[in-house]
C-alpha cells in the first residue's frame, strides 16, 4: 500500500486502505485490518468513524487509546482544513466550500446538531458554532439565544445550519416555523439571515433556494 501510495498517489487507496495505513503508524506490530474491519462494521463510513466520540471509538475491540487519539487527531485536522476554505472569505462567491465544510461538519452525525455561522459586513466568516446537541430527530433551539450568540460576535448575517441523521434534507413544518422565528428575530437588531442549510452525508437544502425564508 506504501507503494501504491508513493507512485499512484491517495485515489488510488481504498478508505478502508487509507485508514489501515493510519492505524498502521500506532500499531507496527499488530494486524490492524480487524480493527479498520470493526470500525466500517460498526460506522459504516469513513465521514462517521471520524465523527464518532471517544466514548463511541472505545466500543471498538482493539482500537485502544493510541487509535482513538489517532482518529481524533484526523477529525480535527478535517476541520481546520476545511475551515480555511471558508474563514475571511465572502461566502457568496464560495458557496460549495461553505457546504463542504457544513456536510462535513454536521453530515455524519447521529444525532441532530445546530450550528451558527457568523458573517461579518463583507460575508467573511467570522467564527463557527455549534450551539446546539439534540437527539436522533430534534434538537432545541430558541430565537433568543441565536440573537444573543450573533451580537457576542458582533455578527452582521448569520447562516444556520442543522443536519437530518435520516437521508431526507427536506425541510419539517418545524424547522420552517423555527427559521422564520429566528429570521424575524434576528431582524430586530438588524441582523440578517441568509439562509438555512440541512444537511446529510451527501447533501444539502437550502431555504433561501426553496424559497422558504
Amino acid at each position: 500500500m506504501r507503494a501504491k501510495l508513493l507512485e499512484r498517489g491517495s485515489e488510488s487507496l481504498s478508505e478502508q486502505e487509507l485508514l489501515e495505513m493510519l492505524l498502521f503508524l500506532n500499531y507496527r506490530r499488530q494486524d490492524v485490518k480487524p480493527i479498520v474491519k470493526s470500525l466500517f462494521k460498526h460506522f459504516g463510513s469513513l465521514g462517521a468513524i471520524c465523527d464518532a466520540s471517544p466514548t463511541e471509538l472505545a466500543r471498538i475491540p482493539n482500537l485502544g487509546t493510541g487509535g482513538i487519539a489517532l482518529l481524533l487527531l484526523i477529525k480535527g485536522l478535517f476541520y481546520r482544513l476545511d475551515q480555511e476554505q471558508v474563514t475571511d472569505r465572502s461566502v457568496l462567491s464560495n458557496w460549495q466550500a461553505v457546504q463542504n465544510f457544513c456536510i462535513r461538519r454536521l453530515g455524519y452525525s447521529a444525532i441532530e446538531k445546530f450550528m451558527i455561522l457568523y458573517l461579518d459586513a463583507q460575508n467573511g466568516v467570522i467564527a463557527d458554532e455549534i450551539i446546539s446537541i439534540g437527539t436522533v430527530n430534534r434538537t432545541a433551539v430558541f430565537p433568543r439565544e441565536v440573537v444573543k450568540k450573533a451580537l457576542e460576535h458582533q455578527a452582521a448575517s448569520l447562516i444556520i445550519v442543522h443536519n437530518h441523521p435520516s437521508s431526507s434534507t427536506r425541510p419539517s413544518d418545524a424547522d420552517i416555523m423555527l427559521t422564520r422565528r429566528i429570521r424575524d428575530a434576528l431582524a430586530l437588531v438588524d441582523i440578517a439571515l441568509h439562509d438555512h442549510l440541512i444537511v446529510t452525508s451527501n447533501n444539502v437544502s437550502s431555504m433561501k433556494a426553496l424559497n422558504l425564508l
